[in-house]
């Protein structure tokens, strides 16, 4: 196997890797796994905050932006050094995937950040009422934040999978 084809594979799986990581990750935290568990649950807003604010902004920030900028340069790599096989518009598929994962970046420091660094917030001002307010104000734009996380590591999980399968190049023969 000639050393830029090893290079386009393990760029390639590492690429498909870290989307899928994504992909996974914002699946169990959407509201289909693990959120609506402790939203449903009778625990306080006080209670639930530390657990957010472990989950987000302790671990959850580093894994995102690290492996998000990982998986750009992967498939950065992999585009730079794909078979001469490739169609032009396969090679494109890895330009796009790594935008979709780069957008990722800016689309969580601007947007999701403060959303995890509010609902990590053990202090609440007002009455119940008013903190039960913000909480669901706060739940509601990070679900729609979530699902554009999800659009996007869906779009650059599938962009790699496109242009690996698209390359006739047999990795493991």
């Amino acid at each position: 196997m000639p050393a830029l084809l090893g290079i386009f594979a393990l760029s390639e799986v590492v690429g498909i890797t870290a989307a899928g990581f994504f992909l996974a990750g914002t699946v169990s935290i959407s509201p289909f796994n693990f959120i609506p568990i402790a939203e449903r649950g009778n625990l306080s807003l006080a209670t639930r905050a530390p657990l957010y604010k472990h989950m987000f902004r302790v671990r959850g920030k580093r894994a995102f932006i690290g492996s998000s900028l990982g998986g750009t340069v992967a498939f950065l790599v992999a585009y730079f050094n794909r078979p001469a096989d490739i169609s032009l518009e396969h090679s494109r598929a890895l330009i796009a995937a790594a935008t979709a994962l780069l957008v990722t970046v800016p689309q969580t420091v601007i947007w999701m950040l403060p959303i995890y660094k509010a609902l990590g917030d053990e202090t609440y001002a007002g009455t119940e009422a008013q903190a039960k307010e913000r909480w669901a104000g706060l739940m509601k734009r990070f679900y729609r934040g979530n699902s554009i996380r999800l659009f996007l590591y869906t779009t650059a999980y599938a962009l790699g999978i496109y242009s690996l399968a698209s390359s006739k190049v047999n990795i493991l023969m």
